[in-house]
């Protein structure tokens, strides 16, 4: 069921996210753009959204993190997608 509450651009956001990027937020998200072909205001759009559910931290200055929550649901994700 959350699997459905989360797009899979949001997904992918978080579990890029969860590898320890260094860069900025807009860096990080226009390497995913380029790696995965979505358009960039997309992707922005989607990250703007997983920061007000609190799934993510970021300012325009600094590396993006996931938070607690955002790890938690990350980990049920990939559980819950590995047992279809």
């Amino acid at each position: 069921m959350l699997a459905r509450a989360l797009n899979k651009n949001q997904f992918l956001i978080l579990s890029e996210m969860n590898e320890n990027f260094s860069g900025s937020v807009s860096s990080f998200l226009s390497s995913i753009s380029e790696e995965q072909n979505i358009p960039l205001s997309t992707l922005k759009l989607n990250a703007k959204v997983l920061k007000r559910l609190g799934l993510i931290e970021f300012s325009e200055n600094s590396a993006p993190i996931t938070t607690k929550a955002g790890k938690l649901v990350l980990i049920f994700l990939r559980g819950e997608t590995n047992e279809r």
